[in-house]
């Protein structure tokens, strides 16, 4: 039984503790005018592809179909607007319509056929899973996205749970079709338009690309052809750890600039725990450092008992660049704000920066920001270290 990525589950978990949101949401209903105005549409732009005609076809169509157990009537029609090969469809309640253009019927072979379809019919076994839930968390994040008032993680939000979407129909693909191979040649048929394709010599590409990036998925609606081979792969070997290796791969580091829902959440604890790290003495909690503070956060919540362990250091590794210098920021923010302190401070977080591995992020901009040379950076760092020391072995330590 496939099941939905932890993404979508935690998601819809989101929005569901919002019972008033999720209440309308569920609520509101394609209505018969705008079914029938699609189905209209749908007429004029494309060739309906009817069993008589290709009873091939709706005989694949039904393999697949039982293998989801998907029971809602599906159409099949050609596009007439559009050339690139590709395949969607559109579930309303009680029916789908499956929309193929270029030269798909051609191109694929009955197994290939099979795997396709496979993958559209199981965007409805999603959708139809828990009562409809991920339908219905689906509808809600990307009218959130859709808005202009939105802020950019929503619309990140809805991209990761669109990537995961296609992962998860790819995986029905290989329910359907029972062939890993098979599966992966029409991914790659669909997008080289190549009629002959080895899934091997693609996978084998896949892992070099993978390799040798570590980025994540920067795809709009589908990850890249190189993450679903992938995906298909790992599913079929190492089922036990699918889930986790394949967020590494679609999300990457986290990036700064590019944070959904979730990771947000996760940068505001990481930058909660880091300060407690590093107001953790009691000689930085000054009156300049406690106001600070409570520009971060509302209330300032004195924590003795954090210390660097290997989790927070993870956590910090599996930062990109940006977010790295963020968090070399926030500890230069609180190394400056109190005059008395700033040369003790500096060597404080110029320790803390050594056990994160964050060195680098910080000495940049240290130098930037307090205009040094490569030279007088040395020297002040060694003044910034002494003057620690002295406070260490002085009785302000108290610390803790």
């Amino acid at each position: 039984m496939l099941q939905p990525f932890p993404f979508h589950s935690n998601l819809r978990d989101h929005f569901k503790s919002q019972g008033k949101t999720w209440n309308w949401f569920s609520e509101e209903k394609v209505k018969d005018e705008q079914r029938e105005t699609y189905k209209t549409d749908l007429l004029k732009n494309s060739y309906r592809i009817d069993p008589e005609t290709e009873p091939k076809v709706y005989e694949i169509l039904t393999v697949a179909k039982d293998k989801l157990g998907i029971i809602i009537p599906v159409t099949m029609y050609q596009s007439q607007t559009i050339e690139a090969n590709n395949a969607g469809i559109v579930f309303f309640e009680n029916e789908a319509h499956i929309i193929l253009s270029g030269t798909i019927l051609k191109l694929l072979d009955d197994a290939e056929l099979l795997a396709l379809l496979g993958h559209e019919l199981s965007h409805i076994l999603l959708y139809t899973m828990e009562n409809g839930d991920f339908e219905i968390t689906n509808r809600i994040i990307n009218t959130i996205a859709n808005d202009n008032n939105s802020e950019l993680f929503y619309y990140e939000t809805a991209r990761l749970f669109q990537l995961y979407t296609e992962l998860f129909c790819d995986l029905g693909a290989l329910k359907v079709c029972e062939s890993l191979e098979m599966t992966i040649n029409t991914l790659v048929k669909l997008n080289t338009g190549l009629e002959k394709v080895s899934a091997e010599s693609y996978l084998k590409q896949a892992n070099e690309i993978l390799d040798r990036i570590n980025e994540g998925s920067s795809g709009e609606t589908h990850p890249e052809n190189f993450i679903r081979a992938k995906s298909l792969e790992l599913y079929q070997t190492d089922k036990l750890n699918y889930y986790s290796q394949i967020e590494k791969i679609i999300s990457g580091k986290t990036d700064l600039h590019q944070l959904n829902l979730f990771s947000k959440q996760a940068v505001f604890d990481v930058t909660k725990e880091l300060i407690a790290i590093i107001l953790k003495p009691k000689w930085t909690q000054s009156d300049y450092c406690i106001a600070l503070y409570k520009q971060y956060f509302k209330n300032f919540d004195k924590k003795s008992d954090v210390f660097i362990d290997e989790a927070f250091k993870l956590k910090i590794a599996n930062s990109k660049k940006n977010l790295k210098d963020y968090y070399a920021y926030v500890m230069l923010d609180f190394a400056l704000c109190d005059p008395d302190l700033k040369d003790g401070f500096v060597g404080h977080i110029l320790d803390i920066s050594e056990q994160l591995e964050l060195e680098d992020s910080l000495k940049t901009i240290l130098k930037k920001e307090l205009n040094l040379t490569e030279k007088t950076f040395k020297s002040y760092c060694q003044t910034c270290t002494t003057t620690l020391n002295s406070i260490l072995e002085s009785s302000q330590e108290n610390t803790y």
